[in-house]
């Protein structure tokens, strides 16, 4: 009878109060200030998918609406805390839509509404799955949820907000539950594997964070099926049979085999993947993740952004694939997350996408000829390096009209932080970088800080027309990408954009937060300073900043140019750190 008192995982570390909750931040914060303020809202809708702490949510505002220590507290220990966490509190009503969702039944919660609570400062109703109550349910509901009576709070959960009606939302405060952020979940399983007392690998802690897809109810509840079957041990082999998977070097092979048009090794291992019984959604949608970590290093050679493959990992698929090709892999893996959903053979559509891409290109069919008998023709004179061309003449061609190229219009800079560029590499006189110090490019260390103050400053200093000459010369920087020394270097000062260029100076806008940590760790500065003198003519402290960066400082300028408080030109003195 030992079996019978055990507790499922999510049931046993359920959160007892706000603080033991895994993310959420932004609605724990806002219920803890409302609570706090005692400004207390008479209907909350609870919206978002599932497993992300609704129902949980709602039992914790309950809690704290009624502790006996005080509003706003949830101590765990009085009558009213440990029956509303049990859920055997009389003034704590939990109904579920889903089986409650009639007109009569809502009527009858209407009936009871009117009554005082028993125990408790506020009778609380927890609707769940709300949307799935009947029209007529709610217009029942919906004067009483607008006017409840004052010691009466209607907490309604759902996972499916479009379909409750609109004037049900309207007289709600509404909250939005994301998914649980991997880091959140991580700590909460590292604590429950802790107390569980339980071993694990790190590798099968992070698949069983991906098999949740932000659930937290789904991680605990995929955390306790697999110590079940491994004995108290999370291991990665016991996760991949459990819900059957490939680990991520199968998935890698797969892919290599399909860049080597390998047909023989891609169907061979479908067919060991059906013997074992393997999720092809599941295949398909990690072969996704696996391409667009591989294509976001080749672009920006930020590990930073990577969330399923390794540095490593990433450098060997882009070696082995290329971009041509995990492009086309992408658009025919995504297109089979789509299909998926109609086909009646998972299995057969997912081989037949791989034998489609290892196949090519279909060539378009040649029309059969008519055995009638050709018009004549005339010869047109060839150009050197032209394939011959007839033309059907039953009289003379008119004469070929000669029209003169129109001149090749400059780059138009729309806005200051949007430059065109001209690429053609004929038209770019090459660049000597030779006395560019050669050094591999830091991704972690010290970095150079500027306050918003200072890059003011340079804005104010900044060099409209000069900044405007040095944009076509960010195009000199492209042959230096193949480079086996400085590549990695000329990459990562071409893919910001001059923002602001003055005397001692300049600003560069990224796209990506990663790419601009990159270029301010000091370790890199002097190597991109060499390196931009050589466009530039003279070495100038180089400032990145992200687009989020330079709408706070346009924003900042713009307010202080309008009540004229920028400081003067005459006056400034910039205040730029010393580059080791």
């Amino acid at each position: 009878m030992q079996g019978m008192s055990y507790k499922a995982l999510y049931l046993a570390y359920r959160p007892q109060t706000f603080d033991e909750v895994a993310g959420q931040a932004a609605v724990v914060r806002t219920l803890k200030n409302s609570l706090s303020t005692g400004r207390i809202a008479h209907a909350y809708l609870f919206a978002g998918p599932r497993g992300t702490g609704k129902t949980t949510m709602a039992r914790l505002l309950a809690k704290a609406l009624n502790c006996e220590e005080g509003l706003g507290h949830q101590c765990c220990r009085c009558s009213n805390c440990i029956d509303i966490a049990s859920g055997e509190h009389p003034d704590v009503v939990e109904i579920d839509a889903a089986s409650n969702n009639g007109v009569d039944q809502v009527r009858e919660l209407i009936e009871k509404v009117r009554y005082a609570p028993i125990r408790a400062r506020y009778k609380v109703y927890i609707i769940d799955e709300v949307h799935m109550m009947s029209a007529g349910a709610f217009n029942a509901l919906l004067k009483t949820l607008e006017e409840p009576p004052e010691n009466v709070i209607f907490i309604l959960a759902t996972t499916e907000v479009h379909k409750v009606l609109p004037t049900i939302v309207s007289r709600c405060q509404r909250f939005d539950f994301t998914r649980v952020e991997e880091k959140d979940m991580e700590r909460k399983l590292r604590e429950v594997l802790s107390k569980e007392n339980a071993n694990y690998d790190e590798d099968a802690l992070k698949e069983v964070i991906a098999l949740s897809d932000g659930g937290m109810r789904d991680a605990l509840s995929i955390l306790d099926q697999v110590l079940a079957y491994s004995g108290g041990y999370l291991r990665m082999n016991d996760v991949l049979d459990i819900y059957g998977l490939l680990d991520k070097g199968e998935k890698i092979r797969l892919l290599e085999a399909l860049s080597e048009n390998n047909a023989g090794d891609v169907l061979d291992s479908l067919n060991a993947y059906r013997d074992r019984g393997i999720d092809i959604r599941r295949l398909n949608d990690d072969l996704v993740a696996i391409l667009k970590d591989g294509l976001a290093y080749s672009l920006t050679e930020d590990k930073g952004l990577l969330t399923y493959l390794t540095e490593e990992e990433a450098r060997e698929i882009n070696g082995r694939i290329g971009r041509q090709k995990a492009n086309d892999y992408l658009a025919a893996f995504l297109k089979n997350a789509s299909d998926f959903k109609s086909a009646s053979s998972v299995s057969t559509l997912f081989e037949i996408s791989l034998l489609t891409l290892m196949s090519g290109p279909v060539p378009a069919p040649i029309a059969p000829q008519k055995e009638a008998t050709p018009p004549k023709t005339e010869e047109i004179p060839v150009q050197k390096d032209e394939k011959p061309v007839f033309a059907e003449t039953p009289q003379k061609p008119a004469p070929e009209k000669k029209t003169e190229q129109a001149p090749k219009k400059p780059a138009i800079i729309t806005k200051p932080q949007e430059f065109l560029f001209d690429n053609d590499p004929e038209e770019e006189t090459p660049i000597d970088a030779s006395g560019v110090s050669a050094l591999p490019l830091a991704t972690s260390g010290e970095s150079y800080e500027i306050s918003d103050d200072e890059l003011i400053k340079i804005m104010v200093l900044g060099d409209k027309a000069e900044r405007t000459a040095l944009v076509p010369k960010w195009a000199k920087l492209e042959p230096l990408k193949v480079d086996l020394k400085l590549g990695p270097l000329a990459n990562l000062l071409s893919q910001g954009n001059p923002f602001c260029l003055c005397k001692q100076a300049i600003i560069l806008t990224y796209k990506f937060k990663g790419q601009k940590e990159k270029a301010n760790l000091k370790a890199n500065q002097k190597p991109l300073e060499e390196l931009l003198e050589v466009l530039l003519g003279r070495k100038v402290f180089i400032i990145a900043i992200d687009h989020n960066d330079q709408n706070r400082l346009w924003g900042s300028f713009t307010s202080l140019q309008q009540i004229r408080k920028l400081p003067s030109k005459a006056g400034i003195v910039l205040n730029l750190p010393k580059v080791e």
